[in-house]
């Protein structure tokens, strides 16, 4: 079953597997980078270092120590957009957003990060 979680403050779409009274959760190839990257980015800001080679492994210790000090969960910066969007395109992108229950600022921060990882995909 196709699923959306909140891993430190990011939406992620993930499959859940029932198999009998057993449940597992199954983070894509290209989530889990986009994960990798919004840690990368986020981290920092709640005082943890980390490194363009830091592993997707240590970047979640790193989320969960810093959860566990804040009492509370991360949450993705909020960024003011340097540009306008055409009307339409703005009402698109708010329902678009609304409709997986995450900001328009977040939706285009996920769409960015699934192209960049799909171009740099097709690099390495």
């Amino acid at each position: 079953m196709k699923y959306s979680i909140n891993l430190f403050g990011l939406m992620v779409d993930c499959d859940i597997n029932i198999n009998g009274e057993r449940l597992g959760i199954e983070i894509p190839e290209e989530n889990q980078k986009a994960l990798k990257n919004y840690l990368k980015r986020v981290l920092p800001k709640y005082g943890r270092e980390v490194s363009n080679d830091s592993t997707l492994d240590s970047l979640v210790k790193l989320a969960l120590d810093a959860e566990k000090t804040l009492d509370g969960r991360m949450v993705e910066p909020k960024l003011k957009l340097p540009y306008e969007f055409q009307p339409e395109i703005k009402e698109k992108l708010i329902e678009a957003a609304a409709l997986q229950e995450i900001s328009a600022t977040q939706l285009l921060i996920r769409i960015i990060e699934n192209k960049y990882q799909e171009i740099i995909g097709e690099e390495g």
